[in-house]
C-alpha cells in the first residue's frame, strides 16, 4: 500500500487498522519517520524564513542604529552622543550610556528592555532582571566590525538547530507515542480485546496522522486557535478508539453461494 493511501486510510478507513496493528514494527516505524520528515521539512520552510528575515533586520539595526563602539579590558566605550536610547517598540527599548549620567533604574518604566552601561549589560523581562558584568569578558575584544563579520555565521546556526529540532522533536513524538499506545492497550482492556503493545503503538502512529497534519496546517494559516490541543488530542484518541475497534472485530468469511437445487453434474 502507498504511503499517500496509509495516510488517507488512517482516517477514512478503520477498517485498514487491522492490518496496521498486525503489520511489523519496520514498516509503522518507516511511515513514522516518512510522516515525520515531511512535516518537519514544511516547518523548517517556515522557521528559516522567519530566521532570514528577523536576521535580516537585526543586522540593518546594527548597521542603521548601534553607533560605533569597543568592548576591551572589561570595559565598553561608545562613539556616540549619549545616553542613547532605541525604541524597540512593544514597550521595549535598548538604552546605552558609557558615561554614567544615567543607571539602570531607567528601565523601571519599560515592560523589557536592555540597560548597558561602561561596566555591564542589564537585561529586563518583565519584572526580572539579568546582569553580564563585563569583567568577566575581560580576554574579549570586540567592535562593530567584528560583531558586523560574525553574521554570517547565523546561517550555521540555523543548521545546528534544525539539526537538534530534528532529532529531539522525532524523540518526543516517538515518547508521546509510546504513551499514546499504552492508552491504547487500557482501552483494548475494556474491549476485552486481544491485542498487545506492538499492535496498540502501531495504531496510535496511524491514529496521530490527522491531528499532526492539521497542526502543522494550523501553525502555517492561523497558529493562535485556542484550545487547540483539545482538538488535537480528542481527535487523536477518538481514532485510537476507533483503530483498536477495527483491530478487534472478527473476520467475516463470506462462503460460498449453494449450488440450485436443479443443478446437474
Amino acid at each position: 500500500m502507498g504511503f499517500f493511501r496509509q495516510i488517507k486510510d488512517s482516517f477514512t478507513n478503520f477498517s485498514s487498522y487491522r492490518d496496521v496493528a498486525g503489520q511489523k514494527t519496520g514498516k509503522t516505524i518507516k511511515y513514522f519517520f516518512i510522516l515525520f520528515t515531511i512535516i518537519f521539512i514544511v516547518w523548517l520552510i517556515q522557521f528559516a524564513y522567519t530566521f532570514n528575515n528577523g536576521t535580516a533586520e537585526f543586522v540593518s539595526t546594527i548597521k542603521e542604529k548601534i553607533p560605533e563602539f569597543r568592548l576591551a579590558n572589561g570595559q565598553l566605550n561608545v562613539d556616540a552622543p549619549q545616553p542613547l536610547l532605541v525604541d524597540g517598540g512593544n514597550g521595549s527599548v535598548l538604552i546605552i550610556d558609557t558615561t554614567g549620567q544615567t543607571d539602570e533604574s531607567v528601565l523601571d518604566k519599560y515592560n523589557e528592555g536592555v540597560f548597558i552601561s561602561r561596566d555591564k549589560l542589564i537585561n529586563k523581562q518583565n519584572i526580572e532582571k539579568k546582569e553580564i558584568s563585563f569583567a568577566d569578558l575581560k580576554q574579549v575584544t570586540l567592535d562593530k566590525q567584528k560583531l558586523l563579520s560574525f553574521l554570517p555565521l547565523f546561517k550555521w546556526l540555523l543548521v545546528i538547530i534544525a539539526v537538534f529540532a530534528y532529532v529531539f522533536g522525532s524523540a518526543w513524538v516517538v515518547i508521546t507515542l509510546v504513551i499514546m499506545g499504552l492508552i491504547g492497550l487500557f482501552i483494548n482492556g475494556t474491549m476485552k480485546g486481544g491485542l498487545r503493545f506492538g499492535h496498540t503503538w502501531n495504531i496510535a502512529v496511524y491514529a496521530l496522522t490527522l491531528p499532526w497534519l492539521l497542526e502543522t496546517f494550523k501553525d502555517l494559516v492561523y497558529p493562535a486557535i485556542p484550545y487547540f490541543w483539545a482538538i488535537k488530542w480528542g481527535l487523536a484518541l477518538f481514532l485510537l478508539y476507533k483503530g483498536i475497534e477495527a483491530a478487534n472485530k472478527p473476520v467475516v468469511i463470506e462462503e460460498p453461494p449453494l449450488p440450485p437445487n436443479d443443478f446437474v453434474i
